[in-house]
């Protein structure tokens, strides 16, 4: 009996070794190993001994070799160019736009802007590209170290973090900056996902449904502490997104969101002390106070209309709020190449989010669906949430109206 295992294994092993997703070889392994030993079984039941049956089945089965490329074209890692040239155009627009304000701006302040931002960008292409090919299943088995480390990052910062415009978002060292809440609004709602996917579906009940609120509201309750609202609003969506898609219990979904709008409004109205709320009623305001807190909405509106279909060119001044457009690219995308840019580049985000959307069907394994419905969603909640702001500093609708801003013209 032994040997017939060894020259089963002796199979498997060398179909396994042309096939190069090593993240499918187990499966693989397991269904050949089956089928293999079924039809060794039939054979034994008509009267063949064990060697013989096992022969003839890996005689049945065909050429490993063969038979581990054909797997090997079936489970080859399939990589979407279109989602991958499209990320890297969004990537390029914002460098020629980051580009444009560093060499117009004449604060000295804003000068290592570009570079840092060229730093950044092709490290988070090169961590991207490292998730292509990495096997996303070894996320979920980590998930819960990754929520407890995160979770620990974020009681810890403020402690040993300078506070940056009334936040301690930052973790700085070794001549990097780390936007801790904006990692920990990505990667959070992967790891709770990771962790209670399984336990909502196939166990849906109060237990289930305090579990994930728990999990949940033990980084927002940080959040808060950090005073990061704009992370804390999006962190909050994502997990009302998630915790519908995955339980499919819409109603309860519906309940969820309106009691959490409610909280956050409570919690702005009792607990903020940069006047969130005020900022953001300012764009029913905006004549009242025109030099004051309606001047960055004013000027904008003012852009948006001189700017016409091409824009005012590469040669457009740069007065006392275009200083601003560190926090703007939309805006200034749109200042110097017109509104056919600004549609362009609406469109192009459109298509991408669409796209990303129509791999779900493609994608067998509802782990990997989940990823990718996060993904999604932060995604576009991001080119909504920051419309015209690219580093997250302040936070604006896409009409052009303040909801979050640290910093105020010089003049006021």
């Amino acid at each position: 009996m032994t040997d017939q295992h060894d020259k089963i294994k002796r199979y498997l092993d060398e179909m396994c070794s042309q096939v190069k997703a090593r993240e499918v070889h187990t499966d693989l392994r397991d269904e050949l190993g089956n089928h293999i030993r079924e039809m060794m079984l039939d054979k034994e039941q008509e009267g063949l001994t064990q060697e013989e049956a096992a022969a003839y089945a890996i005689e049945q089965m065909g050429d490993p070799a063969a038979v581990g490329k054909s797997m090997h074209r079936l489970h080859r890692h399939r990589i979407h160019w279109g989602l991958i040239c499209g990320l890297i155009s969004l990537a390029i627009v914002s460098l020629f736009l980051m580009w444009i304000f560093t060499t117009n701006v004449t604060n000295t302040m804003y000068q290592s802007i570009y570079y840092n931002h060229v730093v950044y960008t092709v490290m988070g292409i090169m961590f991207m590209s490292f998730f292509i090919f990495f096997d996303y299943r070894k996320w979920k088995r980590a998930a819960w170290w990754i929520y407890i480390l995160f979770n620990l990052m974020l009681w810890i910062n403020p402690m040993i973090s300078p506070s940056i415009n009334g936040t301690n978002r930052y973790i700085t060292g070794f001549g990097f900056v780390l936007d801790l809440t904006t990692a920990a609004m990505w990667v959070l709602p992967l790891a709770i996902g990771a962790i209670l996917m399984d336990k909502l579906r196939s166990h849906f009940g109060v237990q289930t449904i305090l579990s994930y609120i728990a999990m949940v509201a033990l980084p927002a309750a940080l959040l808060v502490q950090i005073s990061d609202w704009v992370r804390l609003v999006m962190f909050g969506i994502i997990s009302l997104v998630l915790f519908g898609w995955i339980t499919r219990k819409w109603l309860y979904t519906v309940i969820a969101t309106v009691i959490t709008a409610c909280i956050g409004f409570l919690l702005l109205l009792t607990t903020d002390s940069f006047h969130r709320l005020e900022r953001f009623s300012v764009v029913f305001n905006l004549e009242d106070d025109p030099m004051g807190k309606g001047y960055y909405n004013l000027s904008i509106m003012n852009i948006l209309q001189s700017a016409g279909w091409w824009g005012n060119g590469l040669d457009t001044a740069f007065d006392q709020f275009k200083t601003s457009y560190f926090d703007y690219p939309g805006v200034l995308l749109i200042d110097v190449f017109g509104w056919a840019a600004g549609i362009g580049l609406f469109v192009a985000i459109i298509w991408f989010v669409a796209s990303m959307v129509k791999t779900l069907p493609r994608i067998r394994e509802d782990f990997g669906r989940m990823i990718i419905v996060i993904i999604t969603s932060m995604f576009a909640l991001q080119m909504v949430f920051f419309a015209g702001d690219d580093h997250g500093e302040s936070s604006h609708s896409q009409c052009g109206f303040s909801f979050y801003r640290v910093r105020q013209p010089s003049h006021l």
